[in-house]
């Protein structure tokens, strides 16, 4: 049983990936995000065999079917990593109550706003505001909804909404300062307001050990490019991109972490 929900969760994350390629090409250029999906250098409206997840990329070879010119694979790229991310959360929270049910739906959100932001700031250098502020309000109230549901005060302060106003704080607050004293040269704001999101997510310590796992990878893919490409000290990269993949290994993995780091130190 567990293989198929998580081939279903595979399945199910495939086809919110083929929606994420129409989020992340459309809301930078502030374009709708009705009407039909169509070819990008031919113009021609794609037809529902067009847009099978995964499937019609491999099928059409990568190509247009209309008009042949290759098709980027980005496109197969978000959706097979929207996909592996749903039945990895599937795998890690073997949901068997409605608690673990919303807890899933709130993983999953979160990893398809994370695929978003780091598609996005990859490719544009921005992390939307309008993005930030959406996913914002829904964390918050899935937040309050699971505090109901596990029977505690939506006040408490051992409470996830709580929490999540603590880390939001945390978050905010380093990397406003950063900001601040560079002037906008270490980090954009659209960092520091993505940092409110992920303080929501994360909620206190949690945000923290994101950072942690976000300025790891962040260095070792920063030392890789310094070494084997034309990048530079003074080169701009993506630090959403980082954010994203530390955020969702806390997400999942920070609780753990933590309590080995302060075994680790003796706590």
């Amino acid at each position: 049983m567990i293989t198929f929900f998580s081939l279903a969760a595979f399945i199910f994350g495939s086809a919110i990936g083929s929606f994420l390629n129409v989020l992340t090409l459309r809301l930078p250029e502030e374009e709708s995000l009705g009407g039909r999906s169509h070819c990008p250098s031919c113009k021609h409206i794609l037809s529902s065999s067009d847009l099978v997840p995964l499937f019609s990329f491999l099928w059409l070879r990568g190509k247009c079917r209309y008009c042949k010119t290759k098709i980027s694979a980005r496109y197969f790229m978000v959706e097979l990593a929207t996909a592996l991310l749903f039945a990895w959360v599937y795998a890690a929270l073997l949901p068997e109550s409605i608690f673990g049910i919303v807890i899933l739906i709130r993983y999953w959100f979160v990893a398809a706003v994370f695929v978003s932001v780091f598609v996005i700031d990859l490719e544009h250098f921005v992390i939307l505001d309008k993005m930030v502020l959406l996913s914002s309000i829904v964390v918050a109230s899935i937040n309050i909804i699971l505090s109901i549901i596990a029977g505690s005060s939506v006040f408490s302060i051992n409470g996830l909404f709580i929490s999540g106003l603590v880390g939001a704080v945390a978050g905010f607050l380093p990397f406003y300062a950063l900001w601040f004293v560079s002037k906008g040269k270490w980090l954009g704001f659209g960092d520091v307001k993505f940092a409110l999101l992920l303080g929501l997510i994360l909620g206190w310590p949690q945000i923290y050990v994101g950072y942690f796992f976000a300025i790891m990878i962040g260095g070792f893919v920063s030392s890789i490019l310094l070494i084997f490409t034309k990048k530079s000290l003074k080169s701009r990269l993506p630090f959403g991109t980082f954010l994203t993949v530390g955020a969702f290994l806390a997400m999942l993995y920070g609780p753990l972490f933590l309590k080995w780091y302060l075994a680790f130190l003796g706590f």
